[in-house]
């Protein structure tokens, strides 16, 4: 009788155990998914920026999207476009090569 109630509380305590765990990783993707999303919301304020001419701006909101998601690639592509846009041509080939080391496929493919 009392094995059965050691088993009982084993199962209940295995369960708790893998729906915690289940739960944090829910929150995990639930935070990468934001992260993404907050990433790309800097890269379409600094487009706005670019179209307004304000590249020294518009390069910080892409430094902020890249802070959040160094992967993000139209943040590196659109940086390195505003340090052109400020003949920063060193720091501009950099941003663009940490673009083609994101995505090898886009070298050469930059209007």
């Amino acid at each position: 009788m009392n094995e059965a109630k050691c088993d009982k509380a084993s199962r209940k305590h295995t369960i708790i155990a893998v729906l915690g765990i289940a739960s944090m990783m829910l929150l995990m993707l639930v935070n990468i998914a934001g992260a993404a999303q907050s990433s790309n919301a800097w890269v379409q304020e600094g487009r706005m920026l670019t179209n307004s001419g304000k590249y020294n701006e518009a390069i910080t909101a892409y430094d902020n999207a890249i802070e959040i998601n160094p992967q993000n690639v139209d943040a590196w592509t659109n940086k390195g476009v505003d340090l052109v846009n400020l003949n920063k041509y060193d720091e501009a080939k950099a941003s663009y090569e940490n673009e083609i080391k994101i995505n090898p496929s886009w070298e050469g493919k930059r209007n």
